[in-house]
């Protein structure tokens, strides 16, 4: 691929991740104008599934070509995806947005260690100091010892990195010779029906229009933007080369959480994020050395 489109493609890829870290701050914004923290991840599929959908007019109808065993295969990545998504914002009612993407970025090392058990193999050395790096980075970077953390909400905020690792690893094997629009309309689709049944009652308790309008841009954030450049641009740089562009998700919310929410960025929260992002770096070189 000529250097220009590999360019391109990196650069949309991290454009990609920004949207991605953003949706945090979206998150602690939206709470603070009255939506609710279960409405929130409802809304966010119920819009990202409809401007998809009203974007794909025209292929819907191949859409339900798709046999019903490859659609119950796509939903179960839209539940992890789903799942990933409540968590993620119940996690975020009582952490803050640096600490929860933190948290979130448990997916790593899990998608590392299931990759290792699916091939039945031992993980690598290099894959082995990648853990223990994002370990370190996370006990860093969520306060240590002495951080005042609200327990349910680090569970959370630690499930959703492992439900996020799930949909990634399912997603990256299932029904692949369906085209990609096809996949992405059935997780969607399954994401949205996830998230409303664990979030049912909460969409009757939220501020309405500010909902519908948090709900909308997170669904342009967190679900079209994101989903149409991965589909398009990561079969073009690798899945390897994606994962490690896409760990800027981390430094762009800990910068956008500083920026528009007036977060404290304590030296060990950083330096706890760098050691993730050096054990993603790591990653990525046990990847090429396979």
């Amino acid at each position: 691929m000529p250097i220009k489109e590999q360019f391109s493609a990196y650069g949309f890829i991290l454009l990609a991740s920004i949207c991605y870290g953003s949706l945090g701050v979206a998150a602690k914004l939206a709470y603070a104008d009255g939506v609710g923290h279960s409405a929130l991840p409802v809304f966010q599929m119920f819009f990202g599934f409809l401007f998809f959908a009203i974007l794909n007019i025209k292929n819907i109808g191949s859409f339900f070509s798709v046999s019903q065993k490859k659609i119950l295969q796509l939903s179960l990545a839209g539940f992890l995806s789903g799942l990933t998504a409540y968590l993620y914002y119940s996690s975020l009612s009582n952490l803050t947005a640096s600490t929860a993407v933190i948290l979130l970025f448990q997916f790593v090392w899990i998608g590392v260690a299931l990759e290792a058990i699916y091939e039945r193999r031992w993980l690598s050395r290099y894959e082995v100091a990648a853990i223990l790096l994002c370990y370190a980075g996370t006990y860093l970077g969520v306060g240590g010892v002495g951080g005042e953390l609200h327990i349910r909400s680090v569970i959370e905020g630690f499930l959703s990195g492992a439900a996020f690792a799930g949909y990634i690893f399912i997603s990256s094997f299932v029904c692949t010779d369906e085209s990609s629009k096809a996949r992405t309309f059935w997780i969607i689709f399954s994401a949205f029906i996830a998230t409303l049944a664990f979030s049912f009652g909460g969409i009757f308790e939220t501020a309405v229009y500010p909902t519908i309008f948090w709900g909308s841009l997170c669904g342009v954030l967190g679900v079209l933007i994101p989903f149409y450049i991965y589909s398009a641009y990561s079969p073009k740089i690798g899945s390897a080369a994606t994962s490690l562009v896409g760990s800027t998700e981390l430094p762009a919310a800990l910068v956008i959480s500083w920026a528009f929410l007036g977060e404290e960025l304590d030296g060990l929260q950083v330096l706890g994020a760098v050691i993730v992002m050096s054990g993603v770096a790591l990653i990525f070189v046990a990847a090429k050395a396979k």
